[in-house]
């Protein structure tokens, strides 16, 4: 036989097949291992009052009374570890919102592709035509302790995999019908990662945790969702006395608080930088606090290490104070500071001593003399230190180096007397003008 002839002959067999699972009296249907319907008999149509349509890839999920979900997923247990098929008693919800009991045996055949992914094969053996009367508050009371409002639910087989999962769980996730089946919760392609954003794996798994401790087991799991983004889950795991299917997990979707969190973090990190800079820079020129500075030396000199002070003094700042006004006085420092900053080089810490004072520290010998001598050379500028003020700035300049036996207070006080001496020279080198005395004719 050629092999035209026999592929023509399975799909004679195949047409054959799906004749008889059609024309059957047998109300059937065939689920995916989701339980999502795949195909349905017009004997199931009837039974259940519902159009081909609205059943294909619907969920059998919402048709199961409530009570009756437990006995459900105890018989795909069953069938997992080998049972050719189940048979239970339950109720069936129809298209009008009434219920009928229904005895239906359930198996699980194998795939006929060879594939890993299950059938389920779903047979009404016998159903009451009349509605019997059910409790309907009851009902959707026990249907959300199964599956809380917003929840998605999953049972596990005994590696952690999902074996089964409610519709939700896709949507949640953004991802195709039946994509996390066979899948851990951790799986890779989810790139899970912790609350705190680190990377997470197995040992993170709240079902494999379940397995392992046999108590129920609560995380936070960030997962990629189908669209790129994160989504932020809480998981319940809880153990249940089953072989084949012995975890269950309950998934909430909590991506709106835990980004609520995680912004409240950052901008505290925010509040808590500008606070740490705020205490470690002068609030008016933005330059190392007094503190700091004055701790390098203490630090510096305390291990031993030669340290050298440039002392920088305003030379007429008073007067300007009191003729421009505080503002202006403000201003002004706001610029020496800029100006200072852009002549210091990586070694020196620039400070403001205070009032009208300013002190760079460092280790450098040389830088300190260099940086010095560019605050002369910016002060001898027509426009003096600062450039654009309403009235030319000069400034003095006193260096120290430390000699052994030195601690800060006397290596300031070097800088200092160093500073008024350079001041009084440039005071007789140029000294004030003395008005004129007018004669009376």
């Amino acid at each position: 036989m050629s092999q035209h002839t026999s592929s023509a002959g399975s799909a004679g067999v195949r047409s054959v097949h799906e004749a008889a699972f059609e024309r059957s009296v047998v109300p059937s249907a065939i689920l995916d291992s989701a339980g999502r319907v795949i195909d349905v008999n017009a004997a199931y149509l009837e039974m259940s009052g519902r159009t081909r349509g609205e059943m294909i890839g619907s969920s059998t999920i919402e048709l199961i009374h409530a009570d009756d979900l437990p006995a459900v997923i105890s018989g795909l247990d069953q069938l997992m570890r080998g049972a050719r098929a189940v048979r239970q008693h339950r109720r069936h919800k129809r298209a009008d919102g009434s219920w009928i009991p229904i005895l239906v045996a359930t198996s699980l055949p194998p795939n006929p592709a060879g594939g890993a992914d299950d059938m389920l094969i779903v047979q009404v053996l016998d159903h009451a035509p009349e509605a019997v009367e059910i409790d309907l508050d009851d009902e959707l009371i026990t249907r959300q302790h199964f599956q809380p409002a917003g929840d998605a639910a999953c049972i596990h087989d005994s590696e952690g995999r999902v074996a089964f999962a409610s519709p939700s769980l896709d949507t949640l996730l953004g991802r195709p019908e039946g994509w996390m089946i066979g899948r851990l919760l951790t799986d890779p392609e989810l790139q899970p990662v912790r609350a705190d954003g680190s990377a997470a794996g197995a040992e993170d798994d709240p079902a494999l945790g379940a397995i392992r401790e046999g108590t129920e087991v609560s995380s936070t799991l960030g997962v990629r969702s189908g669209d790129g983004s994160t989504v932020w889950l809480t998981v319940v795991a809880g153990a249940v006395e089953r072989e084949a299917l012995p975890v269950r997990t309950s998934l909430r979707d909590v991506t709106e608080p835990v980004e609520a969190q995680q912004e409240a973090r950052r901008l505290a990190a925010v509040i808590e930088e500008q606070l740490t800079y705020r205490a470690d820079h002068d609030d008016l020129t933005g330059l190392t606090a007094r503190r700091i500075v004055l701790g390098r030396l203490d630090e510096e000199l305390g291990l031993g290490r030669p340290m050298s002070v440039v002392f920088v003094d305003l030379d007429g700042f008073k007067a300007i104070n009191d003729e421009l006004g505080h503002l202006a006085g403000d201003d002004l420092l706001v610029g020496v500071a800029d100006q200072l900053r852009a002549l210091q080089g990586p070694s020196i810490t620039v400070g403001r001593a205070g009032g009208d004072e300013f002190v760079a520290v460092t280790s450098s010998p040389d830088d300190a003399e260099d940086f010095a001598s560019q605050v002369r050379a910016a002060v001898a500028r027509p426009e003096g230190l600062v450039r654009g003020a309403p009235r030319k700035v000069g400034a003095s300049v006193g260096v120290a180096h430390s000699a052994p036996g030195d601690d800060r207070s006397s290596l300031l006080a070097r800088a200092d007397r160093r500073m008024y001496e350079m001041k009084r020279l440039a005071r007789a080198a140029n000294p004030p003008a003395v008005p004129r005395r007018q004669h009376r004719g």
